[in-house]
């Protein structure tokens, strides 16, 4: 047990030791949110020992009272796993940007999964990313968009903003966020949903890591919007 737990904390320095700082690569706008985009194999995974690294960039943006929660796994056959937990609560506005390198077993992976809640218990984001030197697999995750990119095809249509109509995490008019959409932009519109109003809104890809809504008087699609009945 010893051993074990000592070659856990090995993997965790590790992974720790390989993290450096570079500058902003994808958008954040300073909506609360927290994720992960963009990773690739940093060094490919060795065949029969030590560590593959892989590269990601990593971006929050937080308001006081916003509760951010945290889970990371890792697991090697020969090392073992092991994870690590935990909540903070922020007290003040706080933005940061990283370029994050995690050490991965050959023989094993390792994942992390960040939520971002408002002070009413509103989920705000969820972000994921796994690399798995067992299978060469690496993704990320924000909501339900994959790798951070544009929607597919048949899951988008093009959307005329109208008039100028901030975004919100929700489909209701007590949940605006800061940015703004002007009018005579255009967006992918990925769903659509009747809000707390009793009226129709409209799911937004805002690009970057944002998925939110609109209310859809505001905006025009350019054709049948995904899941219209």
């Amino acid at each position: 047990m010893k051993q074990l737990l000592m070659r856990v904390a090995v993997v965790v320095w590790l992974m720790a030791a390989v993290c450096s700082s570079a500058p902003q690569t994808f958008a954040q706008d300073g909506t609360p949110s927290a994720a992960w985009a963009n990773i690739v194999w940093f060094e490919n995974c060795p065949a029969s020992s030590g560590y593959g690294v892989a590269g990601i960039d990593y971006a929050y943006a937080a308001e006081p009272g916003y509760r951010f929660s945290y889970y990371i796994e890792w697991f090697s056959s020969t090392w073992g796993g092991g994870s690590s937990s935990g909540d903070y609560v922020y007290d003040t506005y706080e933005t940061f940007s990283v370029y994050h390198k995690w050490a991965v077993a050959y023989d094993g992976y390792i994942m992390a999964h960040y939520d971002m809640y408002a002070p009413n218990g509103v989920l705000m984001s969820s972000t994921m990313f796994r690399a798995d030197c067992t299978t060469g697999e690496v993704w990320t995750s924000y909501g339900d968009v994959y790798g951070i990119n544009q929607p597919a095809a048949d899951k988008r249509v093009m959307g005329t903003v109208l008039i100028d109509t901030p975004v919100y995490s929700e489909p209701s008019p007590t949940a605006a966020l800061k940015p703004v959409l002007k009018a005579g932009q255009t967006w992918f519109i990925v769903g659509q949903t009747t809000g707390t109003d009793g009226e129709l809104w409209y799911k937004v890809f805002v690009g970057s890591a944002n998925t939110a809504y609109v209310p859809a008087a505001t905006m025009a699609p350019q054709g049948a919007v995904p899941g219209a009945k």
